[in-house]
C-alpha cells in the first residue's frame, strides 16, 4: 500500500491521470518465484537465473499510465443487476451490484504498463525461447495488476481525505459482469486515453491493461474479494487470496 496519495492532474472535469512510478509495479524475486510456482527455494539456478534477467530487463520496458473519471452512482429499486453510473446503466450482475449498493459514487478506472513487455514476450517466443517467454509475460500481468493496485490506494488516499470510502475495485470480465461492457467503460473516457483502445471484441490495447470500477461513499466498505461467488478460476486475485490463506501462520 502506498503511504501518501500520488501526484495527479485534472485532465477536464472529474478526468485525472496519475502518476505512477513503475518501481512500485516490480514484483521481487520471492514474487516471481512465487508465480511461477516455485517455493522455498527449490528453483533450479538456471531459471533463478532468467527470473534476473527478466526483473534487470523490465525498468527500461514500462511505461506506466493510469488515470479515473468520477461520477455519480443512482440505483433503481427495481434493478439488482446493476445501477446507473452517470447517465448510463452498467448490467453488471449481482454480486459487483451488491458490492456496490452504498456507492454514491464510482471511480472508473485504467491503467496499463504500456506494450513494450508484450513485444519483449513475442520476441522471445519467435526466437525459440519459451521459458523466458513465459517469464516476461508473467512479470508483465504482475505489474499491470501491482499498477491497478497503487492506483486503488491512491483513490482510496485522495477520497479519504474527504472522509469517503472506497469498496474493492471490478473490472468487465469478472464476478459475471461482462467483458462486453468495456465499451461502456471506455465511452466515459476520451479517445486513446492512457495510451489505451478497445478491439471490436472489447480487448485492451496494450493487452497488459486493467481498467474497472471502485465505489465511493461514506458507507462503502473495501473487503474481501467473494471468491467463493465468482466462477472465474484464473483470476490472479483468486491466486493470491489462495497462496496467502494457504502460507498464513508459518514461521
Amino acid at each position: 500500500m502506498i503511504e501518501s496519495a500520488l501526484p495527479q492532474v485534472e485532465r477536464e472535469n472529474g478526468l485525472f491521470e496519475v502518476a505512477v512510478d513503475p518501481k512500485k509495479c516490480t514484483a521481487s524475486k520471492k514474487e516471481m518465484e512465487r508465480l511461477l510456482g516455485y517455493s522455498d527455494n527449490r528453483i533450479d539456478d538456471h531459471f533463478s537465473r532468467e527470473i534476473d534477467k527478466v526483473l534487470s530487463g523490465m525498468a527500461d520496458r514500462f511505461a506506466v499510465r493510469a488515470g479515473y473519471r468520477l461520477l455519480e452512482v443512482r440505483f433503481d429499486a427495481q434493478r439488482h443487476d446493476g445501477f446507473f453510473v452517470g447517465d448510463r446503466f452498467f448490467v453488471t450482475q449481482r454480486i459487483v451490484a451488491a458490492q456496490m449498493k452504498n456507492a454514491e459514487k464510482a471511480a472508473l478506472f485504467a491503467c496499463t504498463i504500456g506494450p513494450a513487455m508484450e513485444a519483449w514476450s513475442r520476441r522471445s517466443f519467435r526466437d525459440n525461447d519459451p521459458v523466458t517467454g513465459h517469464f516476461i509475460d508473467t512479470a508483465a500481468s504482475d505489474a499491470a495488476e501491482k499498477a491497478a493496485a497503487v492506483l486503488h490506494d491512491h483513490i482510496g488516499l485522495i477520497m479519504a481525505g474527504g472522509g469517503l470510502k472506497i469498496t474493492n475495485r471490478f473490472s468487465p470480465g469478472y464476478c459475471g459482469w461482462s467483458v462486453a461492457e468495456q465499451h461502456l467503460l471506455f465511452s466515459f473516457f476520451p479517445e486513446n486515453f492512457c495510451g489505451i483502445s478497445l478491439t471490436e471484441s472489447a480487448l485492451m490495447v496494450p493487452v497488459k491493461s486493467v481498467s474497472g470500477m471502485i465505489g465511493i461513499g461514506a458507507k462503502v466498505k473495501r473487503k474481501d474479494y467473494p471468491c467463493d461467488q465468482c466462477g472465474r478460476k484464473e483470476c490472479a486475485r483468486r491466486a493470491f487470496k489462495k497462496e496467502s490463506t494457504s502460507t498464513k501462520g508459518r514461521v
